[in-house]
């Protein structure tokens, strides 16, 4: 129950981690992920059972997506922290602020490889105005969402 408990928590927090850092770099003008399109590709790979969709923004919106962009968001990382917890506390490599780190620098890899290219947006986002920059928000955002995943389940060991 503990475990389940710990990647529960860990999950979660480490995504309002994510959350209160991308409402920050926001304040710097620094835009965040679309939630209505996160929300509107879950719609249409749920409907259609087709999860490359390139058109994504180009799709009719519905009422409640950027809600399920957001549910989508938190049911990643804690997707993640499933993944981080066999890692980690299964397999038993060495936890740490470096570790979680690395870890979620390796989690980027999974928007700018298979969220961005399945919602047209390209392999390391070379179809948006700013590639570099993006992958790059991406990396930040996500190093520091790993450093939260390791505190999140610190609490627990």
């Amino acid at each position: 129950m503990v475990d389940i408990i710990s990647i529960l928590v860990a999950g979660i927090f480490s995504c309002i981690i994510l959350d209160i850092l991308g409402y920050l770099l926001k304040l710097m003008g620094i835009p965040e992920p679309s939630w209505g399109i996160v929300g509107r590709w879950t719609y249409y790979m749920l409907k259609n059972a087709t999860f490359y969709n390139p058109n994504i923004a180009q799709m009719p919106n519905f009422r409640y997506e950027v809600l399920l962009g957001w549910i989508f968001h938190y049911y990643v990382s804690i997707c993640w922290a499933v993944i981080y917890y066999f890692c980690f506390l299964m397999v038993g490599l060495k936890m740490t602020y470096f570790s979680g780190f690395i870890f979620g620098a390796l989690t980027t890899l999974a928007p700018l490889l298979i969220f961005l290219p399945f919602t047209g947006q390209g392999v390391f986002a070379n179809k948006t105005r700013i590639p570099i920059k993006t992958s790059i928000m991406f990396l930040i955002r996500h190093s520091i969402y790993g450093i939260a995943m390791y505190e999140g389940f610190r609490w627990f060991t």
